[in-house]
């Protein structure tokens, strides 16, 4: 059994590659269906954000699995796929695992340490689990990586730094506009981006706000928040016809801006117009950037911002790292023990079963008890045979965990087994090199 992630994120790929793998609730809902549902793949969780995408997949044919999701990644890719193909990179166990922590940590980042990253993991996660894609490996490894993300969030000072895509954007307005303060700004979209940037704007000093969004409810929330009016999405064309600067962040397939559009009305302008493209895929057609006192600019602009604001955050970035290597020892550990669970199991189950029984006798032989009675002896039947099988589980998970000797751990393991009475037979299937051989043999005919 092996953990792997095949992916690219904002340093292996462009934002025209990127879009074109970024998946939306239903894409990531049939793409985790369609791997959990062969043999090849055991779970599965899809992680699509604005600078990545990521397939964390638990497989016992590792070369198989990797083939399978880059091809369906790539039947996506409609432009540039041989760029895409050279994006995407593959880790496996101790390197994936780590690779999760990172990220979730904000390591990762084009932004280090911002913790938007944090929520959309987490909210992956639960997607995934809720589709039934997870399994006992990957909900594991995902609850020890959210814990682990909130922890070096507390623990260190990664995000106390105010840098995001959404405070580089505005940052970028203010060194290149002069008087930004008097323009006027639509914000489309009503999303954490939208949100961030209107609360950069008002602290410096940005008052005239108009917010747009495909539902007027959520527009109007911001406008009541930040001050400045609310209009629907449909309406964006006349309002840029009035305003200075956009900005857009909503989920959308097509470009919600396109070249038409602009065209219709900017003949009319006399001043620049300046938009803010926060969105992936990109809101704006690229194209646009062509017209005449039009100037575009999207995610990629702000790298330069945002890799200077973050100098200060390389410190305690090398805290969150030991904290890393903490969390994988731990993760690891776990791993060691998954071929006694079933051991476990079935000693959990006999406890049970004599511990019914044990009731069941008592209550034949005092057919007086009161509830009150036959609770108490509920309580205590139950906590003795806690207590007798807790030694046993514990000796089991150390031979799992801290014998290194794959021989003398199945030896030691054969023996506790037969001592305690169980039948269930042990299963090593996490040793990955051995799996790797048989799936190379295979494909051989070997």
């Amino acid at each position: 059994m092996a953990v792997s992630v095949v992916g690219l994120n904002h340093d292996s790929a462009s934002l025209s590659v990127r879009e074109q793998l970024h998946f939306n609730d239903e894409e990531k809902k049939n793409f985790e269906m369609k791997l959990t549902s062969s043999n090849v793949i055991k779970e599965c969780v899809v992680l699509s954000t604005c600078n990545r995408t990521e397939i964390y997949v638990v497989t016992d044919r590792l070369y198989l699995a990797e083939g399978m999701i880059k091809k369906l990644l790539l039947q996506k890719v409609k432009k540039d796929s041989r760029k895409a193909e050279k994006a995407l990179y593959v880790k496996v166990n101790d390197e994936a695992v780590s690779h999760l922590f990172t990220v979730v940590c904000g390591l990762d980042s084009l932004v280090i340490g911002e913790t938007q990253i944090l929520g959309q993991v987490k909210d992956a996660f639960f997607q995934s689990q809720k589709m039934g894609s997870t399994g006992i490996v990957l909900n594991r490894l995902f609850k020890q990586a959210v814990t682990l993300g909130k922890k070096a969030h507390a623990r260190t000072g990664i995000g106390k730094r105010a840098v995001s895509v959404s405070y580089a954007a505005i940052h970028f307005l203010k060194e290149n506009i002069s008087g930004l303060e008097q323009k006027q700004i639509l914000i489309i979209g009503a999303g954490t981006m939208s949100k961030l940037a209107a609360q950069h704007l008002i602290s410096i000093g940005c008052g005239n706000l108009l917010f747009a969004n495909r539902t007027l409810d959520r527009a109007a929330e911001l406008a009541d928040t930040f001050g400045g009016s609310a209009s629907r999405i449909n309406d964006c064309f006349e309002l840029m016809q009035q305003v200075d600067i956009v900005i857009c962040s909503v989920d959308k397939r097509n470009y919600l801006i396109h070249l038409e559009g602009i065209l219709g009305f900017i003949s009319k302008r006399k001043r620049p117009l300046y938009l803010i493209d926060l969105g992936v895929p990109r809101n704006i057609d690229p194209s646009i950037a062509d017209i005449e006192n039009v100037h575009l600019y999207d995610l990629d602009h702000f790298k330069e911002v945002i890799e200077s604001n973050c100098q200060r955050r390389i410190e305690e970035a090398h805290k969150i790292k030991r904290m890393i290597r903490e969390e994988l020892d731990e993760f690891n550990q776990w791993i060691q023990t998954l071929p006694v669970t079933i051991l476990i199991r079935e000693l959990q189950e006999n406890a049970l079963k004599i511990e019914a029984e044990a009731i069941k006798n008592i209550e034949n032989k005092l057919p007086d008890l009161t509830d009150r009675e036959k609770r108490v002896i509920h309580k205590f039947t139950k906590m003795i045979s806690s207590q007798l099988i807790r030694q046993p589980i514990l000796m089991l998970k150390e031979i799992a965990s801290l014998e290194d000797d794959r021989v003398k751990k199945i030896e030691y393991l054969g023996l506790a087994s037969r001592i305690l009475g169980l039948e269930s037979e042990l299963r090593f299937d996490s040793d990955v090199k051995q799996a790797l051989l048989n799936e190379t043999l295979e494909e051989t005919g070997s």
